[in-house]
């Protein structure tokens, strides 16, 4: 049932009258992390400076476990020679011929190797979308068991940057939402209830652990600019840390219209002016859709 109420000046509607305060048991405040247990200060966010952070600036991507080559190489040579069979107490001969693997076919001892990546600086929008891969694994800063601060660090959008009445509209709301998440917490609500207050543009730290096998899956489709600006650079940046520490892998961490040649980009928008590469060209996509959105 809906109860209208009066917010200045807005009209909104509440799912019980504004004077039922009658409690479920299920949700109760009753977390362990609040201000009243925090206060030696252990859990408190490194990213409390008020900053805030326009487009991708800043974003930090760190490759922090790459891949043992020699091991990779051994495990890969092993698993195209297991369908013949192989000598175990036999030594190993040299590992000429590995990377074939890697070329296609049965991939699965690609999923040999664990690579982590940490990232510093994203918006918890983009780990809403990083966190979609299924075969990873992730580790991100918790706004339940952590005080973000009285001015977590955001990030803007440049479409919002670029707009004088959008962005003045977007301090006075992130302003006034940190007020509210300081004033909730000020009062022992605990950090899981209070972050509901915070913006989605809240900035965040996420460790990502990806098979080689994963990686590229998702490199091939994330990298892609169909995607939200952040998570496609942030994905592009991985990449290219990744083929940095082993400069082997370049002909294998691709975009998949790099692989295919043909644009798979799957939006409404025109492709033009929005992507670099060569391939994004209208008459070359294979998903056309059936109307588009004239963007200049």
């Amino acid at each position: 049932m809906r109860h209208p109420i009066d917010i200045n000046g807005y009209d909104y509607s509440t799912s019980r009258e504004p004077s039922d305060f009658s409690e479920n048991v299920l949700t109760r405040d009753v977390a362990f992390n609040r201000h009243s247990k925090n206060q030696e200060g252990t859990h408190v966010s490194p990213f409390d400076q008020g900053h805030i952070d326009v487009g991708t600036d800043d974003i930090k991507v760190r490759l922090v476990q790459g891949i043992n080559e020699r091991d990779f190489a051994r495990v890969l040579k092993k698993a195209q020679m297991a369908t013949i069979g192989l000598d175990i107490e036999a030594a190993d001969d040299d590992d000429e011929g590995w990377e074939e693997m890697l070329k296609g076919g049965l991939q699965t001892a690609l999923e040999s190797q664990t690579i982590v990546f940490e990232v510093q600086g994203v918006s918890r929008t983009a780990t809403h979308q990083i966190v979609r891969s299924r075969r990873a694994a992730f580790h991100q800063q918790s706004q339940r068991a952590s005080w973000m601060g009285v001015h977590p660090n955001v990030r803007m959008p440049e479409s919002v940057w670029r707009n004088h009445h959008v962005r003045d509209a977007w301090y006075r709301a992130i302003n006034a939402c940190h007020e509210a998440y300081s004033a909730a917490c000020a009062q022992d609500i605990s950090y899981q209830d209070a972050r509901f207050i915070l913006p989605e543009g809240t900035s965040t730290y996420i460790m990502c652990e990806y098979t080689v096998r994963e990686f590229l899956a998702v490199y091939a489709y994330r990298a892609c600019s169909m995607f939200q600006w952040e998570i496609c650079h942030t994905v592009r940046e991985m990449g290219r840390l990744l083929v940095e520490a082993h400069p082997w892998l370049a002909p294998y961490v691709k975009i998949t219209c790099e692989k295919t040649h043909v644009c798979e980009f799957q939006g409404w928008e025109k492709v033009e002016g929005q992507c670099t590469l060569p391939y994004a060209i209208e008459e070359n996509r294979r998903y056309k859709p059936h109307k588009s959105l004239q963007i200049k």
